[in-house]
């Protein structure tokens, strides 16, 4: 729920009674962008070259207009991005992040999680319900099947289908070292 915090909605973004985000509308082909409104200090002051870990967790649902058709919708993205607007952004393929002129494009500095509910082979998704980690592209550096551990113990992976509709929550961790040249 939505209770105040310094985000900068844009495009197609409804606000509800009860503090939802509607990002977009599943009749139109639209673009919703909810971004943290300050910048966020992602490489640490030393020289090394090191980014300080994060985590965040979020609750969201993607709803298809025609649910036993499997829908046309090609999911949402947590962005990480220098801007707050994402300039010439398209909707439906390029997820409402690039356009059909920038996207593998170094200079764009963005890195995106995608969930991404439709198989598009422009872009060599591995299917229509994947999550993908994107760097500068809508071609995913990594990419795999969505679904879940149901346990810490249980290492049976459970499929997951992103657009049915129900609320998922995502939580997300990196307690990585990336290098930048």
């Amino acid at each position: 729920m939505f209770n105040g915090y310094a985000l900068k909605l844009g495009g197609s973004v409804k606000l509800d009674s009860n503090g939802l985000f509607t990002l977009t509308n599943t009749t139109m082909r639209e673009i919703g962008h909810a971004f943290y409104n300050f910048p966020l200090q992602f490489k640490n002051s030393t020289n090394d070259g090191s980014v300080i870990s994060f985590s965040t967790t979020f609750i969201f649902a993607i709803v298809p207009e025609y649910p036993r058709l499997g829908g046309h919708e090609h999911g949402l993205a947590f962005v990480v991005s220098p801007f707050k607007e994402l300039q010439g952004a398209l909707p439906s393929q390029y997820i409402g992040i690039f356009n059909n002129t920038n996207t593998r494009l170094s200079s764009n500095h963005i890195v995106a999680v995608k969930l991404d509910t439709y198989q598009d082979l422009e872009f060599e998704d591995i299917d229509d319900n994947h999550v993908g980690i994107d760097i500068n592209s809508l071609q995913s550096n990594k990419s795999a099947s969505a679904g879940y551990f149901p346990t810490r113990e249980n290492d049976t992976f459970k499929d997951l289908n992103l657009k049915s509709g129900d609320p998922m929550q995502w939580v997300s961790k990196t307690d990585c070292t990336v290098f930048a040249s």
